[in-house]
């Protein structure tokens, strides 16, 4: 029973464990100054940057969240200096009063998720032309990965229940991860209109990948622990993927940082805007399409899988000796086939970008003061595709060409509400999305942290009423309106 209970926590742990990282940077992205920061969230964006150029010297943020499981009484500062500290509150009797406790979630109704992402922008340039064109370079360094549907009958004290002989059910799931970086041009185009303005817009990206994993279950499968060390799987249809060049390297080794996988993605977006007699918009309304694409790994990657209508009994005595992947793969080729091998289904990995369609509104309330709103929802049609969050988000905001506050409430996956908070000076951005996480909280369970440093004309230049001139490196894009005769 014990080895039960240690095998089913070592699998829980390391898909919660592994959630260390980012959102949508709402703070950073949705304001009138973001300038080439907004074409991430929507390629139409740039049209509204009323500055001639926008330099991104940097920017990152890093993001995690899950339903899964929690750390009590902590913060994020607290647990970076006294991670060492934690205590496991599943191999207690009873929660103790120590600080910091990690412990699962008991409610087995809900469906769960876990999410993590990492992005670092690195240099990235836009300029705006007389003509109503934006045209920008950036590059992206990304990591992304989780599962976004988890069921809630997969929950660590509903499985330790569980006696031996007893038929456990195992649900469906699936788990991704992939780590890439993306080089990209941008473009958008201005048209006038009778009340403002429309513009489309576009990011085209070379993708580089260097590492990617992905897991499915595909279809509910029931285990039964017969002994200490042995495990019955009735009904198994598992497949998965992952890349090699890391797997095996020793604690001392240098991270190789070879590029197995090539692709290409695109971002649209389109935007509708409403303009008064001052030199901001009324109301912005837009949608795009982000992350459309795929990146093929054909270097250091394989796909197996593992299925068939027969039980397979697993000996976990077997398994413990083994110290590298391979031997866990072939031995599970052997358990199953008979042979070393026939487990492997292809040599190229195809992983799909996060695709998600996003919504954005912007509408001013009085001079400098903005609310905005922001939808986002993932398009996924097969496991191997990395997950994108679903969000809402709406966000007041205190807007100048020198500074900026916003306080943006979040909804993650239509379920669980966040306050964040965002400030800027002059270049300088810092916010997160989660801002419980960085004061503290009774059960830490995600955390957002974002920050920018960017450059951008310094002179402002005088406007005139119902616009103002786009040259000497200020302004606004001229104004494109129709007679009124």
């Amino acid at each position: 029973m014990r080895t039960k209970i240690n095998f089913i926590a070592l699998v829980v742990c390391c898909l919660i464990t592994a959630s260390v990282a980012a959102q949508y940077q709402s703070g950073l992205r949705l304001e009138n100054y973001s300038g080439v920061s907004s074409i991430f969230i929507n390629p139409a964006s740039s049209n509204s940057f009323p500055l001639r150029w926008d330099l991104n010297l940097a920017s990152a943020d890093i993001y995690a969240d899950n339903s899964i499981a929690y750390i009590s009484n902590t913060s994020l500062g607290d647990l970076i200096k006294n991670g060492d500290q934690i205590k496991a509150g599943w191999e207690m009797e009873g929660q103790s009063n120590g600080t910091m406790v990690a412990d699962f979630y008991r409610d087995t109704t809900r469906n769960n998720y876990m999410q993590f992402n990492t992005t670092i922008n690195g240099p990235a340039f836009l300029f705006n032309t007389n003509g109503g064109q934006s045209l920008g370079v950036f590059y992206n360094f990304r990591t992304m990965g989780g599962s976004p549907n988890l069921p809630g009958s997969l929950n660590y004290y509903n499985y330790i229940s569980k006696s031996i002989n007893e038929w456990i059910d195992f649900p469906s799931l699936d788990f991704s991860f992939m780590a890439w970086d993306e080089i990209g041009v941008h473009f958008s185009q201005r048209i006038g209109t009778a009340v403002g303005y429309a513009s489309f817009g576009v990011n085209l990206k070379m993708l580089r990948g260097y590492e990617a994993a992905f897991l499915s279950l595909n279809n509910d499968t029931e285990l039964q622990f017969i002994s200490s060390n042995q495990v019955v799987l009735s009904g198994l249809d598992f497949e998965y993927g992952y890349t090699t060049s890391n797997l095996d390297i020793a604690e001392n080794q240098t991270y190789n940082r070879n590029i197995a996988g090539k692709g290409f993605g695109i971002d649209l977006g389109f935007n509708y805007v409403v303009e008064d007699d001052s030199d901001t918009y009324k109301f912005r309304l837009g949608a795009s399409l982000n992350d459309i694409g795929a990146i093929k790994f054909r270097e250091n990657s394989e796909v197996h899988g593992l299925s068939g209508d027969q039980s397979v009994t697993f000996d976990e005595s077997t398994y413990q000796s083994f110290t590298t992947i391979d031997e866990v793969k072939e031995q599970a080729s052997i358990d199953l086939y008979g042979s070393i091998g026939l487990s492997q289904l292809d040599k190229d990995l195809s992983m799909v970008l996060p695709t998600a369609f996003s919504v954005q509104a912007d509408y001013k309330v009085i001079e400098n003061v903005f609310v905005s709103g922001l939808f986002v929802n993932r398009i996924s049609f097969n496991a191997n595709s990395v997950k994108a969050t679903n969000l809402i988000s709406i966000a007041p905001r205190f807007e100048h060409r020198w500074g900026m506050v916003s306080f943006p409430i979040n909804i993650t996956e239509y379920r669980r509400v966040k306050m964040g908070a965002a400030i800027r000076l002059a270049y300088f951005v810092i916010g997160t999305d989660d801002l419980t996480s960085i004061m503290g909280t009774n059960e830490f369970r995600s955390t957002n942290v974002y920050f920018g440093i960017k450059a951008n004309p310094f002179k402002v230049g005088s406007s005139s009423k119902g616009g103002s001139k786009r040259g000497g490196g200020s302004g606004r894009k001229g104004k494109v309106k129709c007679y009124k005769f």
